[in-house]
């Protein structure tokens, strides 16, 4: 079972894997999320920020991993030759752990994914990741 969070307090009550997405824009937010998930929380965190001189580490609970994407290094659309846009990076990470961490299926996922994206993410790209 799927539930996207609207509001942050939904997944600090998640009592499955959890899912965070955002850009920089959003890290104040996502911060004061993280803040609020509990020891045993588990999942991911993607922060896609412009370039690798805008990593700020997040401290998380330790079964939640953070990855950062940083735009520079990355193209847009493949074969395009285009620079990567914001939420380009996010849409394709996020598609990709879905695809591997989750079936949809909760018989085999053994239990549900709380979602929760950042409000600077443009829909076109997450509108293909889940």
């Amino acid at each position: 079972m799927y539930v996207i969070a609207s509001e942050s307090a939904a997944l600090a009550q998640a009592t499955g894997r959890v899912l965070l997405a955002g850009t920089e824009n959003d890290l104040d937010e996502m911060r004061a999320i993280i803040a609020t998930l509990g020891d045993r929380a588990r999942g991911q965190v993607f922060v896609e920020v412009p370039s690798a001189a805008d990593i700020d580490p997040i401290a998380t609970p330790e079964r939640v991993t953070v990855t950062w994407l940083a735009r520079d290094v990355r193209t847009g659309e493949m074969g395009s030759g285009l620079a990567c846009a914001p939420g380009q990076a996010l849409g394709r990470a996020v598609s990709a752990w879905v695809g591997e961490m989750s079936t949809g299926e909760d018989v085999f996922d053994g239990d549900g994914l709380c979602a929760w994206v950042g409000r600077s993410v443009p829909a076109a790209y997450l509108d293909r990741a889940v």
